[in-house]
């Protein structure tokens, strides 16, 4: 009996020290990965005081605002995709109509346009869709369930991507413990979208990229911490 309740102690106080790494070390990173401090405190177009802001995320990209923004037209399952992990996404189900789209195809999103999550909602383990609540062409969009989506010139050959996800604030415990336990795989897909429409818009258009050393990168994420081959 002793040796029980010692096993059951031992594995309550690894559990909270982990918690404990993480609240104070590796989540202040990955909800702010790429960003600036101004880009983190900035007011942006979907800021919203009934949601709780979850991350604020961003990276550089050697193209102008306006083909960055051509690609971000592309989002969606009905479209290119989420410009993620394919074969994660895959495995959960989601499908996506032109996963291997060479060129912007689509012109534009407006308010009240559905961003899909799926092509096949009965084969997805969690079905979602995201609203579109906000429009500035060549700058800002805002998708409800999510966040906004900023572009901010740089030079007349650097754009800046910020994405900053929000949430439902919510009292019941268990939801926020599993928002809570959600972050750091919304960070790894977050992340890899960040990456993905870097990658497609400085490649430009009719260039096929690869995805097929992604699996061995993610299968060893949480050793590397590296950025994952996408030519």
């Amino acid at each position: 009996m002793y040796n029980i309740i010692k096993s059951i102690l031992i594995i309550i106080f690894i559990t909270l020290l982990q918690l404990l790494i993480y609240t104070l070390f590796l989540k202040p990173v990955i909800t702010t990965w790429g960003a600036s401090k101004q880009e983190i405190s900035m007011p942006m177009a979907g800021d919203n005081k009934a949601l709780r802001i979850t991350s604020t995320r961003a990276i550089s990209i050697n193209a102008t605002k306006s083909d960055v923004w051509k690609w971000l037209m592309q989002l969606g399952a009905d479209r290119k995709g989420f410009f993620s992990y394919d074969f994660i996404e895959r495995m959960l189900g989601y499908k996506t109509r032109y996963p291997n789209l060479t060129k912007p195809i689509f012109k534009q999103i407006k308010v009240g346009d559905i961003i899909r999550g799926s092509i096949d909602e009965k084969s997805s383990i969690i079905p979602y869709n995201f609203r579109v609540l906000y429009v500035k062409p060549e700058d800002t969009f805002v998708l409800d369930k999510w966040g906004t989506f900023l572009l901010k010139k740089v030079n007349s050959r650097q754009t800046r991507l910020i994405i900053r996800t929000q949430v439902v604030k919510s009292s019941d415990p268990w939801l926020n413990v599993m928002d809570y336990l959600f972050v750091p795989l919304h960070f790894i897909m977050e992340r890899r979208t960040l990456m993905g429409i870097k990658v497609r818009a400085e490649a430009g258009e009719n260039v096929q990229l690869s995805q097929s050393k992604d699996i061995f990168w993610f299968s060893g994420i949480v050793l590397s911490g590296g950025k994952p081959p996408l030519k």
